[in-house]
């Protein structure tokens, strides 16, 4: 290659500039085309890429779903509880708030409010001094019945006494063995005997009737304690059963009267779906159904059963009450809104598994596998979910195979 440079320099200082002009050019179009480039020959330096992997398909298949009719309802619960005072008192405490669990069970009570009761408390005293008088009263008089009856005793034995004396003297006075004086004598002694025995019954006469005044005094003063002590446990206002309170009306400082409402409690362990049902629909429903319902604000789905129809509708909306138990559930309160799915027959629908679907946007798209096992994008609208798939509603027909990711 210098060779060739050099005669091509030696040409052109030599006076060829055209011929030397043309080996340049041709000398450049040999270089640029690789003549003077050693060549490789041999198998290709680059591997075949490698045939992309089978796609995981699903078919498009039509299943029968039940045809339900939803009906809007409240959550209640089944056992409900309004707790009215009893006494007319201020209130001193209330040391309860809405939403706290309470207990009703004994010794384990929950109060739930507190009355001023130093008026009650002063009646107790008094109908407890009552009672003490009495009992020491109706002591004395027994005691004294006790002495009126011993008297009553010797008086009997001393009327007996003087009897016999006065008809031994009776029958020696008719023998002429007894003067006129002794016989005298002895009727005054049997008619001494007989006041005596006279007076001894009147005491124990009157002593018994004091007993009876006594024992009455006696029995009034204790139902007066009974009474106080009930009025008094009137003033300690209590949870009447477990549950949770969901009402207080009554504060620190209030006056409560007998019959007043002041607590709400409620069972947290019997919650229902009270649903208004058009009537037309109460013809699919029967006591003890199962039936779905959704309850919106924990986003979830519960199994009721229903527990009474109320046999009963309302003219103005041509509607009936339906009652439905619900399972116990975290969240679930008085109050919520909810939704009951009346079954009333069955229709079909094309489902595809909710995997195969993605979302961009507000659009739901899937990959539908043409004969050639080739995927196309597709647009679907889709219906509700159920389970692991969902219904389509647009965009697909059956047997379809759809890519699964």
């Amino acid at each position: 290659m210098k060779r060739i440079i050099g005669s091509i320099i030696m040409a052109v200082w030599g006076g060829r500039k055209l011929a030397a002009l043309v080996a340049v050019l041709v000398f450049l179009m040999l270089w640029l085309s690789g003549t003077f480039v050693k060549k490789i020959e041999g198998k290709d330096l680059l591997d075949k890429p490698s045939p992309p992997p089978a796609l995981k398909t699903s078919a498009v298949e039509l299943k029968q779903y039940p045809l339900t009719l939803k009906q809007v309802g409240t959550v209640q619960t089944r056992v409900q509880v309004e707790v009215a005072g009893r006494i007319m008192a201020q209130v001193l405490e209330v040391p309860v708030q809405e939403g706290q669990a309470v207990a009703g069970q004994d010794g384990q009570t929950t109060v739930l409010a507190r009355l001023d009761g130093r008026d009650i408390e002063a009646k107790l005293r008094q109908a407890q001094t009552q009672t003490m008088a009495a009992e020491e009263a109706l002591t004395a008089a027994k005691a004294q019945l006790g002495a009126a009856q011993a008297q009553q005793q010797a008086a009997e034995a001393q009327l007996g006494q003087t009897e016999t004396d006065l008809k031994r003297i009776e029958s020696l006075f008719a023998a002429e063995a007894a003067t006129g004086q002794q016989r005298d004598h002895a009727v005054s002694q049997r008619d001494i005997a007989q006041a005596n025995l006279l007076a001894a019954r009147q005491q124990v006469v009157a002593a018994q009737s004091d007993i009876a005044r006594f024992s009455a005094q006696r029995e009034q003063a204790v139902a007066a304690v009974n009474e106080a002590q009930v009025m008094l446990s009137f003033t300690t206002i209590t949870a009447p059963m477990n549950g949770r309170l969901v009402r207080k009306m009554i504060d620190p400082g209030d006056m409560v009267t007998p019959g007043q409402h002041l607590f709400v409690i409620e069972t947290t362990t019997e919650p229902e779906l009270h649903a208004v049902v058009a009537e037309s629909l109460t013809t699919h429903l029967s006591s003890g159904q199962k039936l779905a319902v959704k309850i919106d604000a924990l986003n979830t789905s519960l199994e009721g059963i229903v527990r009474e129809i109320l046999p009963q509708a309302d003219p103005r909306s041509r509607t009936m009450m339906v009652k439905v138990s619900l399972p116990v559930q975290q969240g679930l309160i008085t109050g919520q809104f909810g939704t009951l799915e009346v079954p009333t027959g069955n229709y079909s629908a094309l489902t595809v598994p909710s995997r195969a679907v993605r979302q961009v946007g507000q659009l739901h798209l899937v990959d539908v596998v043409d004969s050639e096992d080739r995927p196309h994008r597709r647009f679907v609208t889709l219906g509700p979910p159920h389970g692991e798939v969902v219904e389509v509603l647009s965009g697909l027909v059956k047997n379809e195979s759809v890519v699964i990711p």
